[in-house]
């Protein structure tokens, strides 16, 4: 009697949108989704493909999302993912090359919170903006209390 062999996993329904956000390099995608079901996950296997690639330098990529900590989190998973993608066996020297490059530029890298991003800009093209290039963002506390 040949040994049993189990059925193949069942796709799952998002199988397909998560191999596009891994593989899709030529596409702008919006990508919505609940919290912990994989979004930053998605993101640094994204940057890490168009990194590997060539496609494009670290410096060239904009990350955001909404908490510190959150952001935090992405950047460490994508120092992970970046020297694990180096140091994989099948990756090619070239790859290794541009994975070496996004390493060594990676704190300097635009991976924060949309609020950091936006202060950077404004920081940049304080004349444009019509912004005094000294400003600070206010904490958190503050901001609530100038809301309210």
């Amino acid at each position: 009697m040949p040994p049993s062999s189990s059925p193949p996993a069942p796709l799952s329904s998002d199988d397909d949108a998560r191999r596009r956000i891994r593989e899709d390099l030529a596409s702008t995608l919006v990508v919505e989704a609940a919290a912990g079901t994989g979004k930053t996950t998605m993101l640094v296997a994204r940057i890490i493909a168009c990194l590997r690639a060539g496609l494009a330098d670290l410096d060239r990529i904009v990350a955001v999302t909404f908490t510190e900590k959150a952001a935090g989190e992405m950047k460490l998973r994508l120092r992970g993912e970046l020297e694990a993608a180096r140091d994989d066996a099948a990756a090619s020297p070239e790859e290794r090359a541009h994975l070496d490059r996004a390493l060594a530029h990676l704190e300097v890298a635009r991976i924060g919170t949309i609020h950091s991003l936006c202060a950077d800009l404004l920081r940049e093209f304080p004349v444009e903006a019509k912004v005094d290039p000294l400003f600070e963002v206010a904490v958190e506390e503050e901001a609530e209390r100038l809301f309210e």
